[in-house]
């Protein structure tokens, strides 16, 4: 198929290109430096207008395409970030989308959403598809009405919401960790027990490209991780045996470790100390499961944390 990927200069729109251009599909990658963008076979650079603007015409965008992926959009915010800004990023340039993908006969259009858009940053449940959306911030309520404004405009969209996206290139807490792994210093987190459902770039890339084919999935929405979550210290022991090393991890007695990062890190505390775990069950029943284990991405992720 001939496929618009948005969003493509970034972490995850660009692994999305790349999986594509890798099973045969011509790729349209769209970004707004496609400068950036990077050179594959069957990938071309294509710009993007300032989905912020009023009227975005999407025609010439998607003139001979057969199927959409839209990974453009807002995250990693600091915590004064526009609300009005999120919304118009992540949820109505998103709609506008689907809506001129509906008007071009289009049908294929696939959404990467967020996990976020249903959850705060822990869960004392498993969080699944069914359950009721309670986002906790701005990024959460605009992937939480970008969701809405897609389905509504072209009902057989499919929407991915990822667990934390992990592999080389990946931003904010899981750089952190990675440049943490590498220190040569044995750490303090070995008690940390929460656990936290995670996905490699090329798991959700294989995602979205299964989404655009699988009869199964047209019209429904889908949770998106590895399979089994992890703790934090298995994390970073799964990166530094990609280096060649131990785990390194040990626990200070009277849960010392909690307390320090509740001391030092308050807003890092329920990410680190609590559950976030996700089902990906009812993707698995359509078909799809992931093409590597966390371990690879987590590799990845490591090596580039130079």
């Amino acid at each position: 198929m001939k496929v618009l990927v948005t969003g493509a200069s970034g972490f995850v729109g660009a692994a999305i290109a790349r999986f594509l251009s890798l099973q045969g599909h011509a790729v349209r990658a769209g970004a707004r430096a496609p400068a950036h963008v990077g050179t594959l076979p069957g990938v071309v650079p294509w710009a993007l207008p300032d989905l912020a603007g009023p009227m975005v015409d999407w025609r010439p965008h998607l003139d001979g395409i057969d199927a959409v992926v839209h990974a453009a959009g807002l995250a990693h915010q600091p915590p004064d970030a526009s609300e009005a800004s999120m919304l118009r990023l992540n949820a109505e340039a998103a709609g506008a989308l689907a809506a001129a993908a509906a008007a071009a006969g289009i049908n294929r259009f696939v959404l990467i959403s967020s996990i976020r858009a249903i959850a705060g940053p822990w869960s004392t449940t498993i969080l699944t598809e069914t359950d009721a959306a309670r986002p906790t911030d701005a990024y959460g309520r605009s992937k939480l009405a970008g969701e809405g404004l897609v389905r509504q405009a072209l009902p057989t969209a499919v929407v991915l919401r990822p667990a934390v996206v992990h592999g080389a290139g990946a931003k904010a807490n899981m750089a952190r960790l990675a440049r943490l792994a590498r220190l040569p210093l044995p750490l303090p987190l070995g008690g940390l027990a929460g656990r936290r459902s995670v996905v490699s770039d090329r798991n959700l890339a294989s995602a979205a490209a299964f989404a655009l084919t699988a009869p199964g999935a047209h019209g429904r929405l889908f949770h998106v991780d590895d399979g089994a979550p992890l703790t934090l210290p298995e994390m970073i022991a799964a990166m530094r045996r990609t280096l060649g090393r131990g785990p390194g991890l040990f626990s200070p007695p009277f849960g010392l470790d909690r307390l320090l990062i509740r001391l030092a890190a308050p807003s890092l505390h329920d990410q680190l100390c609590r559950d976030f775990v996700l089902s990906s069950g009812a993707l698995a029943s359509t078909g799809w499961s992931p093409d590597e284990p966390s371990s690879a991405g987590l590799g990845r992720l490591v090596n580039a944390a130079r």
